[in-house]
C-alpha cells in the first residue's frame, strides 16, 4: 500500500516516530537542545512551536523558515530535526512542541521548559545563649526561613520547599552546620564549624560573636605592639651604628694631627 498523495507537496519519508514529553529546567543564559525520536513516518513539513506560536518551519524542499523573533537564537538540525535554543531568558519558558504536518498535524515531542535565575547565597545566623553548648540557628534564603536548636553537636535538621521549587535545607555533616538553598538549576550554601565550649561540649562561634571580636582586637593589639618594638630596635641599632662610625672618624683625625 502506497503513501497518500498530497497535491503540490513533496513528501519527506522518515522513520517511525516516538512521542516524548519532558519537563526541563535551565539557568538564564544557557543553551538547550530539544531532541525528537523518530522512525518511519511521512510528512510534508516539520514545525517547532513555542506556546502555540511558530519558532520555525522546515519545508519539503529543505528550506528553514525561522520566525523573526527567533532568527538569531535558534538552530535547526536537518538530519535529526532537533532544535537548539541559545541564550535563554525567563520569557522563553513555556511549552515547546515538535509537529509533523501531512494530512493532519501530529505532535511528536513536547518540552515544558522553565528558565530560572540562579539562587542567591543563603544566610546562616548563630545565636549563642548563656549556656555555650545550647545554640539557636536561623537558615534563611528566598523568602524562606528555618529555625533550629542545637545541644553540643546535636541539631534538629529541617527543610522546606516553596511553590516555585526553591528548597531550603539545614543539615549537619562532619562537624559542620550547613544552610543550603537550591532550585532546579543551582545550589548555594553557607557553612559554620563547631568549636569547643567551656562545659566540655561543643558550640559555634559566629564571626560577630562578642568574644570572638574581643579576641580579634587583642590579637591585633599584640601585632601592633610587636611592630612598634621591632621599629624601636631598628632605630636604636641604627643610631648606635652611626655613633660608632662617627667616633671612629674623630679618633682617626686626632691620631693624624698628633703625628
Amino acid at each position: 500500500m502506497g503513501y497518500p498523495y498530497i497535491p503540490h507537496m513533496e513528501l519527506i519519508i522518515l522513520l517511525y516516530y516516538i512521542n516524548t514529553d519532558y519537563d526541563v529546567s535551565v539557568q538564564v543564559g544557557d543553551s538547550l537542545q530539544l531532541d525528537i525520536q523518530i522512525k518511519e513516518q511521512t510528512f510534508s513539513s516539520f514545525i517547532w512551536k513555542h506556546n502555540n506560536s511558530n519558532v520555525l518551519r522546515y519545508t519539503s524542499k529543505g528550506k528553514i523558515i525561522k520566525h523573526d523573533s527567533y532568527k538569531d537564537r535558534v538552530e535547526f538540525n536537518e538530519e535529526t530535526y532537533s532544535l537548539t535554543l541559545k541564550n535563554l531568558q525567563k520569557n522563553n519558558s513555556g511549552l515547546y512542541e515538535a509537529i509533523m504536518r501531512s494530512q493532519t498535524d501530529t505532535t511528536v515531542a513536547q518540552y515544558n521548559l522553565s528558565v530560572l535565575d540562579p539562587v542567591e547565597p543563603p544566610v546562616l545566623t548563630v545565636y549563642n545563649t548563656t549556656d555555650p553548648c545550647n545554640i539557636t540557628l536561623t537558615c534563611r534564603g528566598h523568602d524562606l526561613s528555618i529555625n533550629s536548636t542545637c545541644y553540643k553537636e546535636t541539631c534538629e535538621e529541617k527543610n522546606m520547599t516553596s511553590s516555585g521549587g526553591v528548597a531550603l535545607f539545614l543539615s549537619i555533616k562532619d562537624s559542620l552546620i550547613i544552610c543550603n538553598l537550591s532550585n532546579p538549576v543551582s545550589s548555594k550554601q553557607e557553612k559554620k564549624a563547631f568549636k569547643s565550649c567551656d562545659s566540655g561540649g561543643t558550640h559555634i562561634l559566629d564571626q560577630t560573636h562578642p568574644s570572638l571580636l574581643k579576641l580579634n582586637r587583642i590579637s591585633s593589639l599584640y601585632v601592633l605592639i610587636g611592630v612598634v618594638v621591632v621599629l624601636l630596635i631598628l632605630i636604636v641599632l641604627g643610631i648606635t651604628y652611626f655613633c660608632k662610625k662617627k667616633m671612629k672618624g674623630i679618633a682617626f683625625y686626632l691620631i693624624f694631627f698628633a703625628f
